[in-house]
């Protein structure tokens, strides 16, 4: 699928690009700053990207952006004279706006040659491309649609999405695996591994199911980044997503945004026989005292970032150290004593990167045995279920 979500409309485009048209618009500083940095979020790369402005000439305008894989318009209301397509650098232009006042921000296009923009004292004067041919954002129909509660939605994403592998070697293991189920109540499911730490999050409030198929889709990271930034500006809203497996693609749409990301093709490497089939033995801690604890061995730690945990009754003994250079040790007490001591070994960074985004004041840690993948989940919030997995290393 090429540049999904994209279409050329250049047969149809507004003869207002014709040299000596003009286009003025009056837009308050933090809108137009607020819809540029929404769609330059697309660009591959923001040097030489430009974004799209479409002026109707009914009060309406859309800022747009694309790249090969990401796709992102944006549309809110504003005072303007004329109508038509201007395309200008995208980071030049929001770097600009970002800095001026906070005040109304005049727009004069004079097509087909350059932009000037107007604020207060301030000016500028942008070269436009050379190229008025309007190209639009849009969303395929087919696939599930499934409609989020904006404070729900951040809390799933922020769940997974910092374990999303960026660089594996495997291409198709680069994103989140997202899918969701209607056959015993609906739920929003995703998965996301950076080979050495897996997280399975699953959303079961804040839904409401428009159509579901049995697909799945790999989101890229770029993609869940963008959507999370958009739920953490606006919680309250209402965000539908759409996918399809078949067509490869991904969609957050809300009444004035939407994103299209082209999904990454390929199966997702199977994840199910890491994880624990029964739990023999586990331990609950404090949250807060285990990772400052952990913090602070890991100031001691080489290079590997490895930390040895030992449970021995009703403490835990966090040790790191530099041979013949440098150790730390912490004593942790723990919520019950257990009933076999034991060691393991853990990248800390890795531990500390799952403690982060536990909820609650505990974390619980089950194992199958010592040599597998450990089970870590912090307390229970409404409507989301999540667990992480981590694989034990050596010193």
């Amino acid at each position: 699928m090429q540049n999904q979500g994209m279409r050329n409309l250049s047969n149809n485009a507004d003869t207002s690009g014709e040299t000596g048209a003009s286009i003025r618009a009056v837009i308050d500083r933090d809108k137009l700053a607020g819809a540029l940095a929404a769609v330059t979020a697309a660009q591959a790369d923001g040097d030489v990207g430009w974004v799209q402005f479409q002026f109707n000439g009914q009060g309406q305008v859309v800022v747009s952006a694309l790249s090969h894989n990401l796709s992102i318009r944006y549309g809110f209301a504003a005072e303007h004279e004329g109508k038509g397509v201007l395309k200008v650098s995208g980071k030049q232009l929001s770097e600009y706006v970002r800095q001026l006042p906070p005040e109304k921000i005049t727009l004069v296009a004079e097509l087909p040659q350059r932009l000037v923009v107007k604020c207060g004292r301030s000016s500028a004067k942008l070269q436009l491309v050379q190229d008025q041919t309007q190209t639009d954002v849009v969303v395929p129909q087919e696939g599930t649609s499934i409609v989020v509660k904006g404070d729900f939605l951040e809390r799933w994403v922020n769940a997974f999405r910092d374990f999303v592998s960026t660089d594996d070697t495997r291409f198709y293991a680069n994103g989140a695996l997202i899918w969701a189920d209607s056959s015993n109540g609906l739920n929003l499911q995703a998965v996301a591994s950076d080979a050495y730490r897996l997280a399975k999050a699953q959303l079961t409030d804040g839904l409401m199911a428009e159509n579901i198929d049995d697909s799945s889709v790999l989101v890229p990271k770029k993609a869940l980044d963008e959507l999370r930034r958009l739920c953490a500006a606006n919680p309250s809203a209402d965000y539908r997503l759409r996918w399809n497996g078949e067509r490869l693609f991904f969609a957050v749409e809300t009444e004035n945004y939407l994103m299209v990301s082209k999904c990454i093709p390929g199966k997702y490497p199977p994840y199910t026989s890491a994880i624990p089939q029964k739990v023999n033995f586990s331990v609950t801690i404090g949250l807060s005292p285990l990772l400052e604890s952990v913090r602070r061995v890991l100031l001691f730690a080489d290079k590997n970032r490895i930390i040895k945990l030992g449970f021995d009754g009703p403490v835990l003994d966090v040790q790191s150290f530099t041979p013949g250079l440098k150790e730390g040790e912490e004593v942790v007490e723990l919520a019950a004593p257990v009933e076999q001591p034991f060691v393991v070994n853990y990248n800390g960074t890795l531990l500390t990167g799952i403690l982060n985004v536990l909820s609650g004041s505990s974390v619980k840690a089950s194992w199958e045995n010592v040599n597998r993948p450990v089970m870590i989940t912090g307390e229970a919030e409404k409507g989301l279920d999540v667990f992480y997995l981590l694989v034990p290393t050596r010193f």
